[in-house]
């Protein structure tokens, strides 16, 4: 937070790009309290129109990304690496509502082993978050996802949706899934 107000006060020279690194370790040993709020990343957008931020988590859990996630951050480009814990699809739903305007880059990549599959972001839901991460935010041009199940379906949607302008489309083989009905179907 206190970076982020020197960083606002207009006799600095305008920021472009701003990377920030999260990872579980460092937050185990500081409090996320000091944390940019909304009113600081507001401040500093003031002086610094075309800021945009890339943030890459690693390990990070979904509640302590809910908490640095704030609705003003100019979200570019966001990177999740797991060893450990999953991403949740919440924190995908939060990234396509806030983030529609700016995020181009969204890359999730979990290598935690677990006999019992890849984490599904979708919950059973009717909706998929990365489906909704497509719809929402028409700039994206890059999207990778190793290590959580995309069903199949959903990654034509994903195609279609973005069309030509999402230049990267990357989904490990083992990642995708098909529906019993439409294994049937092929």
């Amino acid at each position: 937070a206190e970076m982020a107000r020197v960083l606002a006060d207009s006799n600095h020279v305008p920021l472009h790009r701003l990377s920030l690194l999260v990872h579980s370790v460092s937050i185990m040993h500081k409090s996320l309290d000091s944390m940019p709020e909304d009113e600081n990343w507001k401040a500093l957008t003031r002086n610094s129109t075309n800021l945009r931020v890339y943030i890459m988590a690693f390990d990070v859990k979904s509640d302590d990304m809910l908490r640095i996630l704030k609705p003003s951050i100019p979200l570019e480009r966001i990177h999740f690496d797991s060893y450990i814990t999953c991403v949740s699809g919440a924190v995908v739903d939060l990234i396509s509502r806030q983030y529609d305007k700016f995020l181009t880059h969204f890359i999730l990549m979990n290598d935690v082993i677990d006999m019992s599959g890849f984490p599904d972001l979708s919950d059973n839901r009717n909706e998929d978050p990365l489906v909704l991460l497509a719809w929402r935010c028409t700039r994206l041009s890059l999207l990778a996802v190793h290590g959580y199940t995309v069903w199949a379906h959903n990654l034509i949607a994903i195609a279609r949706l973005r069309g030509s302008d999402l230049e990267v489309l990357e989904v490990t083989e083992e990642s995708i899934d098909f529906d019993q009905g439409e294994l049937a179907d092929q």
